[in-house]
């Protein structure tokens, strides 16, 4: 049962909202981890030469295979949930508050369903933008510990599986690589493409949040379900799920790359223009759609998941469904 637009906010609602979202996105993280490490190790292996993975199922194969199953969840996988506890908390928790104020909706009725898909649009927009600027540091860690992973050769130290074969590792995991990060330059360290990382945040946020938002009050309003429950939550989240993948896979694309190109410390070694101009030229708009598999898998059944999770934490809280 959504809130009676009547009753009075609860305290601290907003944090309420936050948390929804974060517990959220945190359980589904921890869940489809391993799509997100192939989907990252797809989208940059082309700047480490000869691409090692045909596409997701052999990419799955070969890095249990060589690493061990454990590693698809082992590596990258305390910064993806890291950055989804703040990304997240705050992109999805935030967006009913936005919407409500682009829609000059003070009260913050519940549903939304009066506020035009524009707005709707705009508001997801801007609480991805906002999340992506919080998260960037932790998400950068998540980059860098999902691409410089693999098994070692106990010999000689060195990787030998994963995109990084042959080299030495410039830290032992989610803790050092941080620290590592903490000394460089912010440009080009823990703000290393945080434009892309918006710009993808955006366009997920937006096509997600607003999908999601607009299609239930569409349903609702031409009576295909009867009520705002679990099965409606479920049906919009699908079609959500579609619509912010091929939105954001070409800034993903894109923030993938520079998170990596700007690493070491030094001066940032490249632009979000020039790796667009790189990528068009080496490969064409099928360059930016790099991972896109991995990513829709993990995203649709995701955000299935995540959505009528988040809807019921909101009940459970006390606040409206979105």
């Amino acid at each position: 049962m959504v809130a009676s637009p009547a009753s009075p906010p609860p305290r601290f609602k907003v944090l309420r909202e936050i948390g929804s979202g974060s517990l959220a996105a945190g359980f589904t993280a921890s869940l489809f981890s391993p799509l997100e490490l192939v989907k990252t190790r797809l989208q940059v292996q082309h700047q480490f030469g000869q691409p090692l993975y045909r596409g997701l199922g052999h990419a799955l194969r070969r890095i249990a295979s060589e690493e061990g199953a454990g590693a698809l969840w082992r590596h990258g996988f305390a910064g993806f949930v890291a950055r989804d506890l703040t990304y997240s908390g705050f992109r999805i928790g935030l967006y009913p508050t936005v919407r409500s104020l682009y829609s000059g909706d003070a009260a913050g009725g519940g549903g939304g369903g009066d506020a035009g898909l524009l707005v709707k649009i705009l508001s997801g927009c801007t609480t991805g933008m906002l999340g992506s600027a919080l998260a960037n540091p932790v998400d950068v860690v998540r980059v860098r510990t999902s691409v410089e992973s693999g098994a070692l050769d106990a010999a000689t130290g060195r990787f030998k599986t994963g995109l990084c074969a042959g080299a030495a590792p410039r830290f032992a995991g989610f803790g050092s690589c941080a620290r590592q990060l903490a000394s460089e330059p912010l440009a080009s360290g823990a703000y290393g493409g945080v434009g892309a990382s918006m710009a993808r945040a955006a366009a997920l946020s937006g096509g997600q949040l607003a999908s999601y938002d607009h299609c239930k009050y569409l349903f609702l309003k031409h009576g295909v379900f009867a009520d705002d429950g679990a099965p409606l939550h479920c049906f919009c989240a699908i079609i959500s799920g579609l619509v912010a993948v091929t939105a954001c896979n070409p800034p993903d694309v894109v923030k993938s790359r520079l998170m990596l190109s700007q690493q070491g410390g030094g001066a940032a070694t490249t632009s979000a223009a020039a790796v667009v101009r790189d990528i068009w030229q080496a490969e064409g708009l099928r360059g930016f759609y790099r991972g896109w598999l991995p990513a829709a898998s993990r995203a649709v059944p995701a955000f299935f998941i995540q959505m009528p999770v988040v809807e019921q934490l909101r009940l459970w809280l006390g606040v409206e469904t979105l």
